[in-house]
């Protein structure tokens, strides 16, 4: 079975990856996107039409630092500042698009329908596809698909009683762009995560009457300004913190964190400990809760005509109702046999692809949560799929595929207290690297650059890091790598203040952790 042509849905984050990884392997990609340009979640509309899937607002500024966000062999600009304001993402992948000549194979407007086996499937694996382009429908086949449309195509909308009965506007978050059209008014977010901290503070700034934050169990507030005063993920991902155990690592950032933030004394705390919680990352809730703009709250028990009453028997007139209560997954372009719509049914090997088909022909990109950023784990999951397409990696019985998955849905359940899709990125990647080729390793540098072996073990496992070694390696890989500390603080150091201060381990201690590692990667195994 030879796979030559490859159709892609969607040309957001995961997309684009998916499409440069086909041409890399002299695939032949066909992308299918709905839209007028590419970018998925990242095109900023404020027309009133977002109804579904996620969108970005005005003070959206990315929770994951540029050189850990970025793909693998496309850096940002040097210019670009540390963390990247949603508005500014978008020229980025603007610019993957026409560095890499992707655009030739985006086909905009066009929206995917239906996704099916081809009568010929059970010998050739291949797919027909059915696409309304201008308001005609075609069919086309293909020898392998890649849906791409990810995880944060449809909201999440609870509902509680007497919410048909309330008088003021219920919206989520996906439709919410800026705070000016809440002045006066009395706001209630629901949500502990992300989008939830930053449209509490964003329309804190505005709302002349009072921000409510509703959390069911509470959250763990992370800022984004770590150790030393560097971006907290460059600290959090590195591969040696995996190896440590994770009592060790969990105490050590509580630690941190704590002595920054009195989450008991705010009302955010958590009912479930770091890393088994919904966490936030926010720089400025702290500040809106110390100077009582926003208030944190349990969560809603039911609605009045009027607004709200929370579990804690407490009510309050609200105006608002702003749900920042996340997505479902769904593709509703596929049988749910293939993509099942319920996260407790859902079965994808490495979140990637279906084991109960015949044929490995369909490979779901985006289809993840990680700790950091999504862009990195989305390019190896398209990496991976071409060298499987091309059969050059190949996949676990049935059987197996579905005990790990099982084993997966299992470990997370009793973390989380919920069916979640979601793995640690370093991990994460590191096991998808390592089935391309692509894993850089200690032992591989040793001898040869024991500086960029330090680095790979001790530094931010960069996305570059996977363009070291293995397939389609990028020229620029090792300079990334060694010099990431200075490309943060070239673009933030725009005033001569003097000496610089040193950011690295003294020496004697980077000599010690050496010899610990050789000894580990000489005897140990």
């Amino acid at each position: 079975m030879v796979i030559r042509s490859v159709c892609i849905i969607g040309s957001g984050v995961s997309g684009l990856v998916a499409i440069k990884s086909c041409l890399e392997e002299g695939l032949e990609p066909t992308c299918f996107d709905k839209n007028e340009e590419i970018g998925g979640v990242w095109i900023f509309q404020d027309d009133g039409k977002q109804t579904e899937g996620s969108s970005f607002y005005d003070c959206l500024v990315t929770n994951s630092s540029r050189e850990m966000m970025c793909y693998s062999d496309f850096p940002f600009p040097k210019d670009a500042p540390p963390y990247i304001p949603g508005k500014d993402l978008l020229k980025y992948y603007q610019d993957y698009v026409e560095h890499f000549k992707l655009k030739p194979y985006i086909q905009f407007k066009s929206e995917v329908t239906r996704v099916e086996q081809a009568e010929d499937y059970a010998t050739t694996g291949r797919w027909r596809v059915t696409v309304i382009q201008n308001g005609v429908e075609s069919v086309h086949t293909f020898d392998a698909v890649m849906p791409c449309t990810g995880y944060f195509s449809i909201s999440n909308r609870p509902t509680y009683p007497g919410q048909e009965e309330y008088e003021g506007l219920i919206m989520h978050s996906n439709e919410y762009r800026g705070n000016k059209m809440f002045q006066d008014k009395t706001v209630v977010v629901v949500g502990g995560s992300h989008s939830a901290g930053d449209i509490s503070v964003d329309t804190s700034l505005t709302a002349d009457q009072q921000v409510y934050l509703s959390m069911r169990s509470g959250t763990w507030v992370i800022t984004r300004n770590g150790p030393f005063g560097w971006p907290r993920d460059l600290y959090m991902n590195r591969r040696i913190n995996f190896k440590l155990p994770e009592f060790y690592r969990r105490n050590l950032m509580k630690k941190e964190l704590l002595s920054k933030m009195n989450l008991d004394n705010l009302g955010l705390q958590s009912e479930r400990e770091l890393f088994c919680s919904e966490v936030m990352v926010n720089d400025l809730i702290q500040s809106r809760i110390f100077c009582g703009k926003v208030k944190a709250k349990p969560g809603i028990d039911h609605f009045t005509k009027t607004g709200i009453v929370f579990t804690d028997g407490t009510e309050v007139k609200a105006d608002v109702v702003i749900y920042a209560t996340g997505y479902k997954l769904r593709a509703p372009y596929m049988d749910t046999s293939i993509i099942q719509e319920s996260l407790k049914d859902l079965e994808l090997y490495k979140f990637v692809f279906p084991p109960r088909l015949q044929h490995p022909t369909c490979a779901c990109i985006g289809y993840l949560m990680t700790i950091g950023a999504h862009g990195p784990a989305f390019e190896l999951q398209a990496r991976w799929a071409v060298q499987v397409f091309k059969g050059r990696c190949s996949l676990p019985s049935t059987e197996q595929m579905l005990r790990e998955i099982r084993f997966i849905k299992k470990v997370q359940y009793q973390r989380f207290g919920k069916h979640i899709v979601f793995m640690p990125s370093v991990p994460y990647q590191d096991d998808l690297a390592s089935r391309i080729g692509a894993l850089p390793t200690f032992k591989q540098f040793m001898f040869s650059d024991p500086g960029l072996a330090f680095r790979v073990i001790f530094g931010p496992a960069l996305p570059s890091s996977y363009r070291l070694v293995g397939p389609h390696p990028w020229k620029g890989a090792r300079d990334s790598v060694l010099n990431c500390w200075d490309t943060y603080a070239n673009a933030t150091r725009t005033r001569n203040v003097g000496k610089r201060s040193d950011n690295s381990w003294p020496i004697p201690l980077q000599i010690a952790l050496l010899l610990v590692v050789i000894s580990i990667v000489l005897f140990a195994t």
